[in-house]
């Protein structure tokens, strides 16, 4: 029986992602060789009440590895080793989680990447936002301008910057950077979201005037 946070055991042989950290090191002191069995500290447990206990690696789809480039700066691909499992969570993100994993043919991740990575993708909506900020977190300016532009309306522009301002401060905490809205790509984004907000404002007011004359 899978707990409440799996959905199904998936197949080893389909083609999974996931990024990794190479210029900097990680905090905890792991290492991800490639081309090497890497196991994970925690067993997969199926039976965890909150996420933080379920275990193994978080790897994904192609299609939803657009996601996590705030993981790091390359691509690999991963194998499933013969004597290990993976499973499908219940997460609308395509989150797989195996104990034991293989990393090869690493990408070095810049715009462009992020680029193809994002055309490539197919997200729930609030997760473009988060991953547009973490684009504009890394350096992919052009690509979180273009998530903007192609996903943020004025229907769910405050929703938007709300996940945005949000993300950041989680990276913050996490001292992924000292203070993300202090980035100039970051900035770029942030201007561009009020902006945005900003003359929709403006609209619907202008609106609201008109209507007022008429009536």
């Amino acid at each position: 029986m899978l707990g409440k946070f799996f959905e199904c055991e998936a197949n080893r042989n389909d083609k999974y992602y996931r990024v990794i950290q190479t210029l900097k090191k990680y905090s905890d002191g792991r290492n991800f060789p490639i081309d090497e069995i890497v196991v994970a500290d925690k067993k997969v447990n199926l039976n965890a009440t909150k996420q933080a206990e379920m275990g193994g690696f978080h790897i994904s789809t192609y299609d939803y590895i657009f996601r996590w480039l705030i993981r790091g700066d390359t691509l690999c691909e991963v194998k499933i080793p013969e004597d290990s499992k993976i499973y499908k969570t219940i997460s609308a993100n395509g989150i797989y989680i195996s104990e034991k994993i293989i990393l090869t043919n690493p990408k070095k991740i810049n715009d462009d990447f992020a680029m193809e990575l994002y055309k490539s993708s197919n997200l729930p909506e609030i997760s473009y936002f988060k991953a547009m900020t973490a684009c504009a977190i890394c350096g992919y300016i052009n690509t979180a301008l273009k998530v903007c532009e192609d996903k943020v309306n004025a229907q769910n522009v405050n929703t938007a910057i709300s996940e945005f301002e949000d993300f950041c401060q989680r990276r913050k905490e996490e001292k992924y950077v000292k203070n993300p809205l202090e980035m100039k790509n970051v900035k770029i984004l942030y201007n561009k979201l009020k902006e945005f907000k900003q003359n929709h404002e403006k609209v619907m007011n202008g609106m609201k005037h008109l209507l007022k004359e008429e009536n």
